[in-house]
């Protein structure tokens, strides 16, 4: 999957990062964070419980950490400190757990038609 990095102000680490939501889902992400070394208490948003645009909130080396669907309808969760981009310890970790997962063909399909990309589906017929 693709991840966006984003680093801190003086470029020196990655602080968060996104990924792209027709990718993925709340549960397949909390699934990841789960298999993240310092990653604990990993609570996922209860449907209909309110809360805002955090879908999810983690502790990561026990420092509060969410992901967060900016306005609600955002085609990205950004994955980083509760506190804001400056606040956290590099995610490197983190982030590479996501760059390394697969969608399955079905959400690849969904997410492609949602995105509008099908340069990888020519590109396989010409073949």
């Amino acid at each position: 999957m693709k991840t966006y990095p984003v680093l801190a102000k003086d470029g020196s680490k990655s602080a968060a990062f996104e990924v792209e939501n027709a990718y993925i889902g709340v549960k397949t992400i909390s699934s990841l964070l789960r298999q993240v070394a310092g990653v604990a208490d990993v609570r996922p948003r209860k449907l209909f419980s309110g809360g805002g645009d955090v879908r999810v909130v983690f502790k990561y080396f026990g420092s509060p950490y969410i992901v967060w669907e900016p306005h609600g309808d955002s085609s990205r969760y950004w994955i980083g400190p509760k506190a804001g981009a400056e606040a956290g310890v590099e995610c490197t970790a983190l982030e590479q757990v996501f760059g390394r997962y697969r969608p399955s063909l079905y959400r690849s399909i969904i997410g492609d038609v949602l995105t509008l990309r099908f340069t990888h589906w020519n590109a396989s017929a010409k073949s």
